[in-house]
This record gives structure tokens, sequence and C-alpha cells, in this order.
């Protein structure tokens, strides 16, 4: 399921980002994340409702995900290529017949014409013209999900550490939160820009972190308030997690560009699940939220120096190599 799942990353988002037109692509990449946020709520409350209510096998509550999995294969039979990628693998006249069926307008057809037909190799990520947007993505995506995987997953039983006394319906409220704050970035992104949605709001994710991190003894209300203020804050940056890779990577390598900035996030959520546990019981609540604000911090930073503007752009601006002419044009703009 996991193989599968990352596989879907490095096709379903390029797809999406190869069709959608500059004007409308913020909104339509970010409700990726809109979707990703209303299932993690939504499978928090199933899950909690058959294995505590009903008391059911966790191999049925696993199981379960196969409904949605044939609901997507039923509704992706029919896609059509990307007329990007045909125009990369030298297919010029059929790129153009789909461009005509599926594309708005003619700037975006037009716009096929700056395609390259190089191939793409792995080792171009990390070239003079690309780490920049690889080291950005990557990082920025493992500082933004490693805390809230580990706070969202666990927030039942983190919250009632806090005093909060069982903790579920603080879980639901900071899963709610979540959902609210991914919905405002889809709202604002074509409007504000992706920087101004990704920077800022990390840095409050760390100001809040350290506040329960420092005051251990706050006032349950309080820690409350902090959480569901982190939730909302952290899903507004993260919802360009499912924007950035699709722009910033050309057509060769925005599959594994955004393949290796979803695994190398993949790693900062497996670290925070499995680690928060145990260093809530070892280390305590207070080191342990201390150091997840250390995380944001990593990511605000590194995001305020290499996060580029992109919106309303035509990808072959956005995804072109760093110092290039048709690169500086974007950035002047």
């Amino acid at each position: 399921m996991g193989v599968a799942i990352g596989a879907d990353y490095s096709i379903g988002w390029p797809l999406l980002a190869e069709f959608a037109p500059a004007r409308r692509r913020g909104r339509l990449m970010s409700m990726n994340e809109v979707a990703w946020y209303l299932g993690f709520m939504v499978a928090f409350i199933v899950g909690y409702v058959m294995s505590e209510a009903f008391s059911i096998d966790w191999r049925i509550v696993l199981g379960s995900s196969t409904l949605p999995a044939v609901i997507l294969l039923l509704a992706r039979l029919g896609m059509p290529e990307s007329p990007r990628w045909l125009m990369n693998q030298g297919r010029t006249q059929e790129a153009r017949q789909v461009a005509h069926d599926y594309l708005e307008s003619p700037a975006e057809a037009l716009d096929l014409s700056n395609e390259s037909t190089r191939p793409g190799t792995f080792g171009m990520l990390f070239s003079r013209g690309y780490w920049r947007a690889t080291t950005f993505i990557s990082v920025f995506w493992f500082c933004a999900v490693t805390p809230y995987f580990a706070i969202a997953t666990f927030a039942a039983s983190v919250l009632s550490d806090y005093g909060l006394g069982d903790g579920f319906g603080g879980a639901i409220g900071i899963n709610g939160l979540a959902l609210l704050g991914v919905l405002a970035s889809l709202a604002l992104i074509d409007r504000v820009g992706r920087r101004r949605l990704t920077i800022p709001q990390q840095w409050v994710c760390a100001v809040v972190l350290v506040v329960i991190g420092l005051w251990t003894s706050a006032p349950p209300v309080l820690i409350l308030a902090c959480f569901l203020v982190f939730a909302f804050a952290n899903a507004m940056c993260t919802a360009l997690t499912g924007v950035y890779p699709g722009e910033i990577f050309p057509t060769e390598i925005r599959g594994i560009g955004t393949g290796f900035a979803t695994a190398f996030s993949r790693v900062g959520a497996g670290l925070g699940t499995f680690l928060l546990p145990w260093a809530m019981h070892n280390l305590g609540a207070g080191p342990t939220m201390l150091f997840a604000a250390g995380i944001c911090v990593v990511g605000a930073a590194v995001s305020q120096a290499l996060a580029p503007e992109t919106m309303g752009r035509p990808l072959s601006e956005t995804s072109a190599p760093h110092g290039s002419p048709m690169a500086e044009q974007s950035t002047s703009a």
C-alpha cells in the first residue's frame, strides 16, 4: 500500500500540474491537500469508532481502504496522457491534439512549444540549475509534515497528557482546524501568491510550539488553543507541498522531483510518528515540543531563502533552471 501511494504522488500531482491553467493552477493543485486533510480527518474518526466503539479487528479497519481505492481506479479510467510529456517525448502531433481537446486557452497550448525533448535523470535534481528547487521543496515538506504527523496521529493521547480529558474532542478539533487552514490557502493561493502562504505560517508554528514547550504548566485551554493555532497555520503552508513540486521542476524530471521530495517528506512523517510517543515518555512534553519547534524553524529559514514565487506564470517559466534568462525573467516579475 505504501509503495502504491508513494508512486501515486509522483504521477497524480505532476499530471494535474501539466493540465492546469496558470491562472487557476494554485487552487487546482491545493485541492489535493484539501482532499488529503478531509480524508485524514474522516479516516481518524472512522478508525477510532471502528476500533474503540465496535472493537473491530485492525485488519478490517485497514482493509476498508479498499473502497476509496476502487472508486479512484474507476474514476481514472480513460484519462488522457499529458501533452507536456508527449511533447517531451517528441510526439508532437499527439501533444497538440490532447492540448486542443483539454487545455482551456491558446496561451497554455502555445507554451508547449517551450518544452524540451531532453531525457530526465535523477542527477538533474542536484544539478546547478535545480539543486535549489530540490533542496527547498524536500526540506520544506519534511519540516512541515514531521511535527504534524506526530501530533495529529497521537493528538488524543498528547492532549490527554496535558490534562485535556480523553483528548478525542481536541483531536477532532486539531484535524478540523487543519482542514480549515488548507481551505484558507485554497481561497488565497492565486490571490496573494505562494511565498506569503509558505513562510510566515511556519514561523507561527514554531512560536506556538515554543510556548507549549516552555510553559508546560499552562492552563489546558491555552495548550489546546496553541495546538489549534499550530494545526491551522501548519495546514496553510502544507497546502503548498501539493503545489510547488509540479511548478518548480521541468517536465523531464517533474515526476522524479515530486517523488524524491515525497520520499524525503515520508522519512520525516515516519520519524515523527514513531519518535513522538518515545520522546513524550522519555524526554517529557516540554523538550519534545521544543524539538518540534526547531524543525519548524529549519523549514521556515530554508523557505525564506529558497522559495520562489510562481503565481500565475506558465510552467516553462516556473520550472526554468536557476540562472537561465527565463528564470531571471520570472524572478524579476
